[in-house]
């Protein structure tokens, strides 16, 4: 019924020499992937949130073998309708394979390795049926070698649904590769931005059935999402950012909050040193004509006190001809301060 005990111990012999290779390097430098790809999965199946437990990066042992995402039926009185959901048992390990990351039978044998390590780990001892796993691989580019692969070594390869495919031999663990590129925008769109070099369309579509989301797990899905999707397409959502409207912007705007708080302090700010630049120059005319005329604007009332003053320094220095000590006195401010006033001025009309 089950592939030859020498054939199992085999996978995981050859799967434990090679498999830390990959956990240890990592599969893409900067961006997280992954996180992104066990929160799309969670938005895909969040209709049956009640009734599976999803397990993100799951130990195998105390040593780090991580699962990428293991998701575990609760309870075994429903129905999956969501295509790729469809081939799941009670125990289901996805392994997730980036733009970068190389899927080939090498990646098959430590999968295999990891669900007879799943189902013989300690705390499962004699507790799992092997039929009551399954495998599934995700990927955006369809892995062509693996398929051929399998075909070649007498696995059953077929299509199930569009971009979904079931591969299947006597014995072995059940699996699926799922191609993203290739499954329907509309049935799968939280996979389908998984990408660089997404279009506006397919972000508007995302942003469309985001808004609608409203539980907290989702919430937090999106923004995981959200941030692999930015890292990974910046010049677009710059784009997004200054031009969207209606409800793309409310979700961009709740994501970027933070940003766009800085932002406005930043504007505030600047806004704050234009305004006391506009105050000085008012309150130099201002103090030349009356000296102690108020500013136009509350808002530059510090630089307006500034350019009146230094205003009125100057229509004593220039109009009246008094002397440094006198100007000081009337100014209540230091000799040396009415110089450097009087020596900017001077500068300012050469």
């Amino acid at each position: 019924m089950f592939a030859k005990l020498g054939e199992i111990i085999a996978f995981l012999l050859y799967s434990m020499y090679n498999v830390r290779k990959e956990t240890f390097m990592g599969k893409e430098n900067d961006i997280q992937w992954h996180l992104g790809f066990c929160a799309a999965m969670e938005l895909e199946l969040r209709e049956y949130a009640d009734k599976l437990e999803f397990h993100r990066e799951y130990p195998l042992s105390r040593k780090p073998l991580l699962i990428d995402l293991l998701v575990v039926e609760k309870t075994d009185d429903f129905e999956i309708t969501n295509d790729i959901g469809q081939i799941f048992r009670k125990h289901n390990i996805m392994e997730y394979k980036s733009e970068n990351d190389t899927l080939n039978e090498d990646t098959y044998f430590k999968v295999m390795a990891y669900a007879y390590l799943y189902k013989s780990s300690e705390k499962h001892i004699g507790d799992i049926d092997i039929n009551s796993v399954t495998v599934t691989f995700v990927r955006e580019r369809k892995p062509e070698k693996l398929l051929r692969w399998f075909s070649d070594n007498n696995y059953k390869v077929y299509e199930k649904t569009r971009g979904i495919y079931y591969v299947e031999k006597d014995g072995f663990v059940k699996t699926q590769v799922v191609v993203t590129a290739e499954v329907g925008e509309k049935e799968h769109i939280f996979l389908k931005t998984l990408k660089r070099g997404l279009k506006r369309s397919t972000v508007d579509n995302f942003l469309d059935e985001a808004f609608e989301l409203h539980e907290p797990f989702e919430k937090d899905c999106i923004n995981s999402l959200l941030g692999i999707m930015v890292s990974s397409n910046q010049e677009l959502f710059d784009s997004i950012k200054n031009g969207g409207t209606g409800i793309m912007n409310e979700v961009l705007r709740e994501f970027f909050k933070e940003e766009i708080k800085a932002g406005e302090e930043q504007a505030r700010n600047e806004g704050v040193q234009e305004g006391r630049k506009e105050g000085r120059l008012e309150g130099r005319k201002e103090g030349r004509l009356e000296g102690r005329k108020e500013g136009r604007l509350e808002g530059h009332r510090e630089g307006r006190l500034e350019g009146r003053e230094e205003g009125r320094i100057e229509t004593l220095y220039t109009d009246c001809n008094m002397s440094v000590p006198d100007i000081a006195k009337k100014v209540s401010k230091s000799e040396e301060y009415v110089r450097e006033i009087i020596k900017k001025i001077s500068a300012a009309c050469l």
